[in-house]
């Protein structure tokens, strides 16, 4: 089991994360990172497989997948939502879900799924596998449909953005960004977040460079 110190951090981590938003459905930003980077040191630190702990591992899973789709690290946030399958899976063979936990499961499925095909195809077979005997395989192959046809009407990002380059430094630029951007146009920010990865060596196209004739306010 989690500590009561562990649990007790966990939880504090979490609020000050939400408690720094500037809304309710704003996402964390740069500053977040380090708050994300302890909960992530807490949860990997505990290697036990009862059902209360894989349970609690998959609540703090699905924060962290979240908490990192909606910074746009996706290359991050893939890790978290592979293993949260995974612990899914475990969990799945230890005790039956109920039709709440079966909804919760797949929609972390689907994320999971739609995270994979943001930047190129992935038919995601080894997340199927995992899943399979825990869903129906016509669940299995109708959430696998929908997201990559929704992903396939999706604007195009840069790939470059799933590299351990741009990974190690865009939160430097994020914050830099933070500093000197003067509007919230989003041309203006990427603007500047082109060039300061240029500064870093890295060359990142926006949404506007690769999606030509799509109309960005």
């Amino acid at each position: 089991m989690f500590s009561e110190q562990e649990i007790a951090r966990l939880v504090a981590l979490h609020d000050k994360i939400e408690a720094g938003k500037e809304h309710q459905y704003a996402a964390p930003t740069y500053r977040d990172r380090p708050a994300l980077v302890e909960m992530e040191r807490i949860l990997f630190s505990n290697n036990e497989e009862t059902a209360d702990v894989l349970g609690e591992k998959i609540a703090v899973l699905r924060y962290l997948s979240g908490c990192y789709d909606e910074m746009c690290r996706t290359g991050v946030s893939l890790k978290f939502h592979n293993k949260l399958i995974e612990t899914h899976a475990r969990l799945f063979s230890l005790e039956d879900y109920g039709d709440e936990d079966k909804e919760l499961l797949e929609e972390d499925f689907y994320n999971a799924v739609k995270a994979r095909n943001l930047y190129i195809r992935d038919d995601c077979p080894d997340l199927v596998s995992l899943m399979e005997g825990v869903l129906p395989k016509t669940k299995i192959e109708e959430l696998s449909v929908s997201v990559i046809k929704r992903c396939g009407y999706l604007p195009k990002n840069d790939p470059v953005e799933l590299t351990e380059e741009y990974l190690s430094v865009i939160d430097e630029v994020e914050e830099k960004i933070d500093r000197t951007m003067t509007t919230g146009i989003c041309h203006e920010y990427w603007g500047l977040k082109a060039l300061y990865l240029e500064e870093k060596g890295i060359v990142w196209r926006s949404p506007a460079v690769l999606n030509p004739g799509v109309m960005f306010d």
